[in-house]
């Protein structure tokens, strides 16, 4: 998959990724940074361009990307476009939908979901509004959307008007996650048998009815605790003083990388009750990590773990009790779940959107 041994349909020139998306630490940043470890490992000729440079891929994981708020929208949408001309690339990619591509020049989105879209109450109204407005003109404006699973192509054609075949469907992708558990131990002093939730604490993820869910689940394991690793997004006081609050309930914050692989790796299950996803990354972690999963109905959830997860009846307290209740008691083959996950490597999901470069490039 190195773009020199077929310049016939590169033109000699490459393929340049918008990299500021990095420094979230959300989902987008974790896909911007295994999309560029993959170009690492196919050899892939791309460049990034990140903090106002052109860079190798390498170049830009070691970077310190500090540039946020309005100063990185300016740079994105006017300073970026001007130094990506200069070295007519191939095509350019936008993997978090952030930023403008020069004119001229085919245009790869990446697309992860509709949620605001679905319902714009999950989100702050400014920014419900903002996505709503700019999103549906980056998707008009694209030679080719790239999307998280066959649901969100699905919601792209519906909510969007995207013409099918500008879509190409990508599957996110997940590191090696199993790290030994007493690392999370020692830093955390948590000790006790544990379930987990993984992710942004926000209104979509369903954390109310976890919550709720919990209170049922203890009642036959009273020494098994909720650990909740999740920074605050957004939503309701009332859930804040919950997660604070809530007997056997542990709310850890945002993990760093290390302590969140050996947090997973000792979870003796992994509950993601989203009302709403494009892809789901938790799940897939925790299977990478032998760690079984309880999800909620979600469309695209359905798609990629049906198979290896346990699936709630709906997403309200009884039924995702009931599924916790049910994975407790039910032994999971490890090594199937981190044969699994293993479909999903980064250097795969590279592979494919370096095909999809090919396409597309001019």
């Amino acid at each position: 998959m190195n773009f020199s041994n077929n310049p016939s349909n590169m033109n000699n020139s490459i393929p340049v990724v918008y990299a500021d998306s990095l420094v979230n630490r959300g989902g987008t940043g974790v896909y911007v940074r295994r999309l560029l470890e993959g170009f690492i490992q196919c050899n892939a000729r791309v460049l990034a361009v990140a903090a106002r440079r052109l860079m190798k891929p390498s170049e830009a994981l070691d970077t310190d990307l500090s540039t946020s708020g309005i100063l990185k929208v300016f740079q994105e949408n006017i300073t970026l476009p001007a130094l990506v001309a200069s070295v007519s690339p191939s095509i350019v990619h936008l993997p978090a939908f952030a930023g403008r591509p020069p004119g001229g020049i085919p245009c790869a989105v990446t697309l992860h979901d509709l949620a605001f879209l679905a319902n714009p109450s999950w989100f702050p109204r400014l920014r419900s509004l903002y996505y709503r407005l700019y999103f549906r003109r980056v998707a008009r404006k694209a030679d080719v959307l790239m999307v998280d699973s066959n649901f969100t192509g699905r919601e792209a054609v519906r909510r969007l008007g995207v013409e099918p075949e500008r879509i190409r469907k990508v599957y996110l992708s997940t590191e090696p996650m199993q790290l030994d558990p007493e690392i999370f131990q020692q830093s955390t002093g948590i000790c006790d048998r544990y379930i987990l939730f993984v992710g942004t604490v926000e209104p979509r993820k369903n954390i109310f009815n976890l919550l709720t869910a919990w209170q049922t689940v203890r009642q036959e394991h009273s020494d098994l605790k909720l650990v909740i690793a999740g920074r605050w997004g957004w939503g309701p006081t009332a859930l804040k003083d919950l997660l604070r609050n809530s007997s056997g309930v542990i709310w850890t914050g945002q993990l760093s990388d290390s302590i969140l692989k050996s947090c997973i790796t000792g979870a003796e299950l992994l509950v993601y009750p989203s009302f709403y996803e494009g892809f789901g990354l938790p799940p897939l972690e925790a299977a990478s990590a032998g760690v079984p999963s309880v999800l909620t109905p979600a469309d695209a959830l359905v798609e990629i773990f049906s198979g290896i997860s346990n699936i709630a009846l709906n997403h309200n307290p009884d039924s995702i009790a009931g599924a916790i209740l049910e994975s407790l008691d039910t032994v999971y083959d490890k090594k199937s779940l981190i044969e699994f996950a293993s479909g999903f490597s980064v250097k795969h999901m590279a592979e494919e959107v370096l095909d999809v470069y090919r396409e597309y490039s001019k």
